[in-house]
């Protein structure tokens, strides 16, 4: 891509950037899309959503982030999970190729079973089966498939910016909450926003949003046997954000780039779909929105380098695979200090 392409794209984001963001009450943009879904903001065929909040003004501002040189992988092992938390998906298998003068090594994973992203073809808006700008599952698995919303998208346009970790764990102990990570712990807004002032964080337009749940520390906390059982489970459970209408509410009105955290869905599984949302968050963050959502990333090696420096915003980049119309991809993830 030439200077003169890439400043034009330049100018495109930013144009749509200036354009009025709507309310949340006043989506959906049409009677015709999904509830609560943004499409068509930023144009009828964007595969970005959310990420467009990455303009290049706002990449460049994050870099005041860098001050002590410090790198931390937010990436867990790919072999983490001995038996995957779904147990629909398998294990990371790692083969050797030895041959006369050389080795090689083949992989075979499944892209949710260790730190990833979720991808905008992962997860529908249930009730219409259709996925971000209105994309269907025929164009996923049909007789002409495209690589529409493709996780390649993630992957050519590297995800760069203001993280913020809201260490979630650590404010629970101090305020006397004990909870299993395994369990549906449900974390409410209003000591999400406790835990921010807490921590003294102002958030910015364009943050990438990490919260620590404490799902990391509690699985290494358990025993090989330990942990079969909690990846044989038939019925699922795990720690995470309500998914109520306040909550889909302030991650919109914040204009959060991306969300990520340590456990398996970053909302509380399973969702609770009788409050007033009615909808899983990956229905509204994913089909409606567009927002990545980031699952089982490493938290405890950053949540420990925040405490010690005793701030917990960082400039945090992520180059995903190139996975042309992909589902998802792991993550490869690191904040800098």
């Amino acid at each position: 891509m030439g200077e003169e392409a890439l400043f034009t794209t330049a100018e495109k984001v930013q144009q749509e950037r200036e354009r009025e963001r709507p309310t949340f009450e006043s989506l959906p943009l049409s009677h015709a899309h999904a509830l609560y879904s943004a499409w068509g903001l930023y144009g009828a065929e964007d595969e970005l959503g959310t990420l467009n909040l990455l303009a290049p003004d706002r990449v460049l501002s994050a870099r005041s982030e860098i001050v002590d040189g410090l790198a931390i992988s937010l990436n867990l092992p790919l072999n983490i999970l001995l038996k995957p938390m779904n147990p629909a998906r398998k294990p990371c298998a790692h083969r050797f190729n030895i041959k006369p003068f050389s080795n090689d090594d083949e992989l075979d994973i499944n892209t949710q079973s260790s730190s990833h992203w979720d991808g905008l073809r992962h997860f529908p808006h249930l009730k219409s089966r259709t996925f971000y700008n209105g994309m269907t599952q025929d164009e996923i698995s049909g007789e002409e498939p495209t690589t529409r919303l493709g996780v390649q998208n993630y992957s050519r346009k590297p995800i760069a910016g203001r993280g913020i970790l809201l260490d979630y764990r650590s404010w629970a102990k101090e305020n006397g909450i004990n909870y299993d990570a395994f369990s549906t712990h449900r974390i409410t807004l209003k000591d999400l926003l406790a835990c921010a002032e807490s921590q003294k964080t102002i958030f910015r337009e364009g943050d990438i949003l990490i919260i620590r749940s404490g799902w990391t520390e509690d699985y290494y906390s358990l025993n090989k046997e330990e942990r079969e059982a909690i990846g044989g489970r038939t019925s699922r459970t795990f720690v995470g954000v309500e998914n109520t209408l306040e909550m889909a509410k302030w991650h919109w009105d914040m204009q959060f780039a991306a969300v990520a955290g340590d456990t398996n869905a970053y909302e509380a599984w399973p969702p609770d779909v009788s409050s007033a949302l009615g909808l899983a968050l990956h229905e509204v963050f994913l089909a409606g929105w567009g927002m990545p959502i980031g699952e089982v990333w490493n938290l405890e090696d950053l949540a420990n380098c925040c405490r010690r420096l005793k701030r917990w915003s960082f400039f945090l980049t992520s180059q995903p695979l190139d996975i042309p119309g992909g589902i998802a991809s792991p993550c490869n993830a690191m904040a800098i200090f």
